[in-house]
């Protein structure tokens, strides 16, 4: 037993309560398209020079994306878009007319110097 004069030891026992702050939730928009493989195309394969003006928008829709500026980003990769396609139709459009001009000059002006 206790007697007199003995001393008890007694644990004590702390708890830490942790409460979770208030959480801010920020709206992040979504990854989009930049485009810059398009205009990469554009610029080696159709028309260079829409499509360098394509690469270019497309490498400002990127930077204002990492800066943060959501909208015109969003502006710029549209007109890399728009610029792209332009240099695309355009490429395809000077292909045909190269193959058309190839053929006419070898059925029309070869055969016709023939006889």
């Amino acid at each position: 037993g206790y007697g007199i004069g003995q001393s008890t030891q007694y644990t004590t026992w702390s708890t830490n309560v942790v409460a979770p702050q208030a959480m801010t939730m920020t709206h992040v928009p979504p990854p989009y398209e930049d485009y810059t493989g398009r205009a990469m195309f554009a610029a080696f394969c159709c028309c260079w020079p829409l499509g360098l003006c394509a690469l270019i928008k497309a490498s400002e829709a990127r930077k204002s994306y990492q800066v943060g500026d959501s909208e015109t980003a969003r502006s710029q990769a549209d007109q890399a878009r728009q610029l792209s396609n332009i240099s695309i139709g355009v490429g395809c459009a000077s292909f045909v007319l190269l193959f058309t001009f190839i053929v006419l000059y070898y059925t029309v002006i070869l055969y016709s110097f023939s006889d």
